[in-house]
């Protein structure tokens, strides 16, 4: 248990450095500083990270309510996913769209989102499925 909790602090570490190096990357007014700041603002949920790869390993088939087909279980997994990694991606865009302080058009901006979407939904749902089909 010691070692995952250390795996956990590692992770953490990498994703504060990784989110510090791209704050000093693009911020055109004291990079030192906003490398700080965010590489200490990101410390916190890079932990959470960490500790949702490794402690927290899911090691239950979830159960199925009556009625319920595989394909909506599959779907409303892969939809809930989507949400998440909608939240992020948002998230570390407007990050760096404020740091480099760019104004790009928000129709850009929109489309982006909407293919990060398809995306991690086409993606999540695949792997569920060929997760499900391979047992």
């Amino acid at each position: 248990m010691t070692l995952r909790w250390l795996s956990v602090g590692a992770v953490g570490l990498a994703a504060a450095s990784a989110t510090a190096l791209l704050a000093w990357l693009v911020s055109p007014v004291a990079p030192g500083i906003a490398a700080v700041v965010f590489g200490f603002t990101a410390l916190p949920f890079g932990a959470m990270l960490g500790w949702v790869l490794v402690v927290a390993p899911t090691t239950t088939e979830p159960a199925y309510a009556s009625g319920e087909s595989i394909e909506s279980h599959w779907t409303s997994a892969a939809s809930s996913g989507m949400a998440t990694d909608l939240v992020c991606t948002l998230g570390l865009t407007l990050t760096v769209v404020s740091i480099a302080r760019a104004e790009p058009p928000a129709t850009l901006l929109l489309i982006g989102l909407l293919l990060a979407a398809f995306a991690s939904f086409t993606a999540r749902y695949t792997y569920a499925r060929h997760r499900a089909l391979s047992e």
